[in-house]
């Protein structure tokens, strides 16, 4: 499916007070520092405007993003990220000495730029890949990007008339498309739900070859904490033919034959990052239970909506183990098969105030005014904190004579009006003695 996130990258860069430049990764949902682009070509495109990266759409992963110094590689992105072979060699031998002098600190993406700081478009919390990034110069820019996303997707549940003609025959619904490679969990949950004989109270399926084409019976377990049974789930659990773009669909009749959603997140370690896969249930007024990171039910509340607690046992978002965590959610499905009728109008009572909450103006607004304070938050902080990376650049590349002369286009006018301002700015900080003097 083709999504057009391209539109609302071009709406978040108009809620920049400042000039900035945003990339994207292309295709979407790559997560390849080598499929980083550009979102539009800029009028001014230099090293004094700030940067944001979009990494939005995918969990972040810092150990898949650092940058490994080798010098192979290093040429490799530059050759990839520039327009032409000129100066390249040079470019590297100055990354490399600096770096080898730790006379700075520079992220992967300076190579390319001499901003102190890039800003990170990201849409999780609890995170530690967050806080390494931070601590790598990144400057994160938290906002609920499937929230906006999901709302388009899932537009028309609100007024889907076949949505409202209920008629359950099992309890629930449990979608798990991948199990791999972060994903693993989802194996292990199949399995307790096969040993629990939930299987026939189910609507489920999973891939029985995955997206990489290896068959479950011959699939190697990374986690050994989510070792299975690979007989008990392919006796048990139907093959899942369905394409990932499925997600930005519902199943009428999945949700009209069952009454909750078993909501089987992407991430399900110590960090939070919700997508689509539990707005879908929200969107179409199904009540669900949700496998993601602790706390996760406490962040849906934070937005709004309405939790089951006083239905069932929701314990098992406050454990920080995710075995035990997966199990807990087996007990609660035990638990929610014993509830009566009338305690299933009151449940589709709150799983209505929820989808009129999600498509309400209210949301949407508390979603939106997040992105514009964390953006232009971290925009000022960047903006605030410049110009010492390239008075370094400056000094050891004139130091070191590795850079015999500078691209023609440094002649610009933009580059000058840049060293004005960069100047300028550098004039103002020391006048206010609001950070350390600038290294010249």
């Amino acid at each position: 499916m083709n999504i057009p996130l391209d539109n609302l990258y071009h709406w978040i860069q108009s809620l920049a007070r400042h000039p900035v430049m945003l990339y994207v990764f292309r295709p979407h949902g790559s997560k390849d520092i080598f499929n980083l682009e550009l979102l539009q070509n800029y009028k001014e495109q230099h090293a004094f405007i700030p940067i944001i990266i979009c990494h939005d759409q995918e969990p972040l992963d810092f150990s898949f993003h650092k940058f490994d110094n080798n010098l192979d590689r290093l040429i490799k992105f530059v050759k990839y990220s520039c327009s032409d072979d000129s100066g390249v060699k040079e470019l590297v031998d100055v990354y490399t000495y600096i770096n080898s002098q730790a006379v700075a600190t520079f992220s992967w993406f300076n190579i390319l730029d001499n901003h102190d700081w890039t800003m990170l478009l990201h849409s999780e919390i609890n995170s530690q890949d967050v806080e390494d990034f931070a601590n790598a110069k990144f400057v994160p820019v938290y906002y609920w990007s499937h929230a906006m996303i999901a709302k388009d997707w899932y537009r028309f549940a609100p007024v889907d008339l076949r949505l409202q003609k209920r008629n359950p025959t099992k309890n629930f619904l449990v979608y798990c498309r991948d199990w791999t490679p972060t994903r693993e969990y989802r194996l292990k949950f199949l399995e307790m739900i096969v040993q629990e004989n939930l299987t026939s109270d189910c609507v489920i399926s999973t891939q029985h070859v995955n997206n990489q084409g290896v068959h479950l019976k011959d699939y190697q377990i990374k986690n050994t904490q989510f070792a299975v049974d690979v007989g008990a789930i392919l006796n048990s659990i139907p093959d899942n033919t369905a394409s990932s773009s499925s997600s930005a669909d519902y199943d009428v009749d999945d949700i009209t034959s069952t009454r909750v959603s078993v909501v089987l997140e992407t991430v399900i370690d110590s960090k939070i990052h919700l997508t689509e896969k539990i707005l879908r249930p929200i969107a179409c007024a199904h009540p669900f239970l949700l496998a993601a990171g602790p706390g996760a039910l406490k962040y849906l509340q934070h937005y709004g909506f309405k939790t089951f607690s006083d239905f069932w046992d929701e314990g098992y978002d406050d454990e920080p183990d995710t075995v035990s965590r997966l199990q807990k959610i087996t007990t609660t499905m035990q638990q929610i098969q014993n509830l009566n009728e009338d305690d299933w109008k009151k449940i589709q009572c709150i799983a209505e105030h929820n989808q009129q909450h999600f498509f309400s103006e209210e949301f949407m607004d508390q979603v939106v005014k997040e992105l514009d304070q964390n953006f232009n938050s971290a925009l000022n902080f960047c903006l605030e904190n410049r110009g010492n990376n390239f008075w370094r650049w400056r000094k050891l590349i004139r130091r070191t004579r590795l850079i015999k002369q500078w691209p023609q286009t440094t002649k610009s006018d933009w580059v000058r009006r840049s060293l004005q301002e960069l100047r300028q700015h550098r004039l103002r900080r020391s006048q206010n003695n609001s950070s350390p003097g600038a290294v010249e």
